[in-house]
């Protein structure tokens, strides 16, 4: 990874407690998939999943979700807000497009996230979009509430001219939601009750992560066909 400057473009509260910051960088390349680190001036990099795709570059966009002002997230958002430039080191992360498994001319890819981890499936599906990819791919997000939504032009562009399918999928569901509810992995195997033949990026917090997964694998999906960031940093335990 490598030590980038990147300008501040804009940093957006757009729902309760996610930030959308948009950055502009010069000189660097990235692979879908990929995240980056912030760099505070404590020395503490902090990664954060890139929600743009390559395409879109020289722009970076990022989703930070602040759940308290004690938290570490709270100081990376106000020091992007206090600066018009940051450092970043990128990119970082070998979950992504290039890892060979386009080369296996995949039946069906699943990209699957929970909460925040929109936003590097996010950056999977814009670029299988622009890259005129002609398999089957279906997105899906989990979220606790429908207040949890945010991305909601992307979304409505996404369903309006994208050829791919997405679903948001809110656990607690209200007589005002009219989308999918309950729990995420039961709205996939709804849909995909064979996974032998598919492929799976999942992105969310580990305990999201490895629960879908056992959840898939029930069902076919292969654990050589599956990938996460969580599998670099927070290792499966081995099943009895």
């Amino acid at each position: 990874m490598q030590d980038i400057t990147a300008k501040v473009n804009t940093v957006e509260l757009i729902n309760k407690d996610v930030y959308q910051i948009t950055l502009q960088v010069n000189d660097l390349s990235f692979i879908a998939g990929q995240y980056l680190m912030v760099v505070l001036p404590t020395g503490e990099q902090v990664p954060y999943s890139i929600g743009s795709a390559p395409h879109e570059l020289p722009n970076l966009t990022l989703y930070i979700l602040v759940s308290d002002a004690e938290s570490l997230a709270h100081k990376v958002v106000e020091h992007i807000k206090s600066n018009e430039n940051i450092t970043i080191k990128a990119p970082g992360g070998d979950c992504h497009l290039q890892n060979g498994i386009l080369d296996t001319s995949p039946e069906h890819i699943l990209l699957i996230a929970g909460g925040t981890g929109f936003a590097q499936i996010k950056s999977l599906y814009s670029e299988l979009v622009e890259s005129n990819f002609t398999g089957k791919v279906s997105f899906y997000w989990g979220v606790r509430s429908e207040e949890d939504v945010f991305a909601q032009s992307w979304l409505k562009h996404a369903h309006e001219h994208s050829p791919f399918s997405l679903e948001v999928v809110v656990n607690e569901g209200s007589e005002k939601w009219k989308g999918k509810t309950g729990w995420l992995y039961n709205t996939v195997l709804e849909d995909h009750p064979d996974l032998s033949k598919s492929v799976a990026f999942i992105s969310g917090s580990v305990a999201m992560v490895y629960g879908t997964l056992d959840q898939l694998e029930l069902k076919g999906l292969s654990q050589d066909n599956s990938y996460s960031d969580v599998f670099a940093y927070a290792p499966r335990p081995s099943k009895p």
